[in-house]
């Protein structure tokens, strides 16, 4: 299991002196040649900050809708549990058309479609040479709304997943930072997520 440490940043993150974590492990199928990701994660008392980003040649971006299913475009997530149980999936276009759930499972889990979501998670995508990304944050107002004990301190762990993935891309493809072990592409497995430290 990888694991990733967070650490505390004031303001606006300086997203180079940041770890990375890779997005590198292809599944399912042969990835197209050139498809690389990766995701970093700061935070402060108040909101996870987190940069994701991705190489691609042939960027697939349609979707702009609320109950969009972006992961058919180029799609760049991150998946979390506050606690052991529940987990929230974000899930971004290059537009940053947001998918959000919240639930225990891909069936049982439930959707949350928020109308001024790109204010309230301060979503901006962005281009790269080759590619484009997304920086966005999690206010912790919000994730106490369905996790009320969790908090953003030195020495908490949660547990996560960052993914790349294409459904109808050109060449579909499906990356993940922690390994997830499932006979077709499913990324709603919180087993195999990996642990988030804050320092």
């Amino acid at each position: 299991m990888r694991t990733y440490t967070a650490v505390y940043t004031g303001g606006v993150p300086s997203w180079d002196s940041l770890a990375k974590a890779e997005i590198d492990l292809p599944h399912w199928v042969t990835p197209p040649e050139g498809i690389a990701a990766s995701a970093r994660l700061g935070y402060d008392k108040e909101k996870l900050k987190l940069r994701l980003e991705a190489r691609e040649k042939k960027i697939l971006s349609r979707l702009s809708g609320l109950t969009d299913m972006v992961c058919n475009d180029s799609c760049l997530e991150f998946f979390f549990s506050p606690y052991e149980g529940r987990y929230f999936n974000f899930e971004f276009n290059p537009q940053g058309t947001l998918y959000l759930g919240y639930g225990i499972d891909r069936y049982h889990s439930y959707r949350l479609y928020i109308p001024k979501y790109r204010e309230l998670f301060s979503v901006s995508p962005f281009p790269l040479e080759g590619g484009w990304g997304m920086d966005f944050s999690v206010p912790l107002s919000f994730i106490n709304i369905y996790a009320p004990a969790f908090t953003l301190e030195k020495g908490r762990s949660f547990r996560a997943n960052f993914y790349k993935c294409g459904d109808e891309t050109e060449v579909p493809h499906y990356l993940t930072w922690n390994r997830v072990e499932s006979p077709v592409p499913d990324f709603h497995r919180p087993e195999y997520f990996g642990n988030i430290f804050l320092e």
